[in-house]
This record gives C-alpha cells, sequence and structure tokens, in this order.
C-alpha cells in the first residue's frame, strides 16, 4: 500500500483520518472514490460535517468530511465495514462478540481483563 499524503486530489486529510487509514488497511484511493462519488450521503453527527458511503462487493466504506471556512474539503475520518481482517476494528468486534456471548462471569471476567491490561 501507497503512503498516504495529507493533501490528496485537492481535499486535506486530517492526521486522524490519515490514521485510520493505516489501522483499517483502507487505501487512501478507495476513501477517495467513496467520497467523490459515495452511493448515499447524510448529515454527519456534528455540525456542519456529512457522511459519505460507498460500497464496494460486500465492504461500505464510510467517509466523514466537512468543509472549512475556505470551502476545502477536510476528510476527518473514514472506515470500512465489515472490518478487514488482521486490523484494530477486526479485533475489536471479535472482542465485542465474544463480549456478547458470554455468561455473568465471564463479562466480569472480561471487564476486569480490559481494565487490567487495557
Amino acid at each position: 500500500m501507497s503512503e498516504a499524503v495529507r493533501l490528496y486530489k485537492g481535499a486535506i486529510w486530517t492526521n486522524h483520518a490519515l490514521e485510520r487509514l493505516g489501522q483499517r488497511g483502507l487505501s487512501q484511493d478507495l476513501a477517495w472514490q467513496a467520497f467523490s462519488s459515495p452511493d448515499k450521503n447524510i448529515q454527519g453527527k456534528n455540525p456542519g460535517t456529512i457522511e459519505l458511503q460507498k460500497r464496494f462487493g460486500p465492504s461500505l466504506v464510510t467517509i466523514i468530511a466537512k468543509q472549512n471556512e475556505k470551502r476545502e474539503w477536510l476528510i476527518l475520518s473514514n472506515w470500512i465495514d465489515p472490518p478487514l481482517p488482521g486490523t484494530i476494528d477486526y479485533f475489536k468486534k471479535e472482542d465485542y462478540k465474544k463480549f456478547q456471548k458470554a455468561g455473568f462471569w465471564g463479562k466480569l471476567f472480561i471487564s476486569l481483563k480490559k481494565q487490567l491490561f487495557g
């Protein structure tokens, strides 16, 4: 995978967005495709933001973006669902599934383990 860059195809990518690309195994080009030609766009959770989604086969790529005071696009965050195997998001989802299936004592153990070891 090529190195992600802060200014890519006219949009400014925040440090957070660039970190998430790497953590989630998502290429900047695929994220750009979702941004530039989304299947769906909805108002974001924070004022002035927009959530753009594009489906690539079984995967849904989501981009959070907004325009700054100069009307330049800022890419704030991004993710792919379902998460790609081996990524941080994949392991978080697997841990969540285990937690949901666990009984009371299992949930207690998992919670304590997470607090002690992160």
